[in-house]
């Protein structure tokens, strides 16, 4: 199982973001593997990993869908994870914050944590 409290980590440098990348995907891939084992139903799967800094705007649109899917198949009540400016070192701690949230509340659910 993928390291949860390693999402928690707010990057600031290109390697800690292709480290809290690698673990993030890592993560969605663990969430949807067990949904799939247990309600037999399957989530997509985007490319969410590594992160292009220069396409934010489609890595965080994939990966709204795919939080949005997650949440609806285990009652999770999320939020909005597509109004960031990731330049913003206040906001992207904010962004990290909530989508941790989501990823502990699934892994919960789950049996994961």
């Amino acid at each position: 199982m993928s390291g949860l409290a390693a999402l928690y980590n707010v990057p600031s440098t290109d390697i800690e973001l292709n480290n809290w990348g690698f673990a993030h995907l890592a993560n969605h891939r663990d969430i949807n593997r067990v949904i799939y084992q247990l309600l037999k139903v399957q989530l997509p799967a985007y490319v969410l990993d590594p992160i292009n800094p220069h396409d934010i705007d489609t890595w965080l649109y994939q990966h709204q869908t795919l939080h949005q899917a997650m949440d609806t198949v285990l009652g999770i009540s999320g939020y909005d994870l597509l109004d960031v400016n990731w330049q913003d070192p206040n906001e992207r701690a904010g962004w990290i914050l909530l989508n941790s949230d989501e990823h502990r509340q699934a892994c919960n659910e789950l049996g994961l944590a």
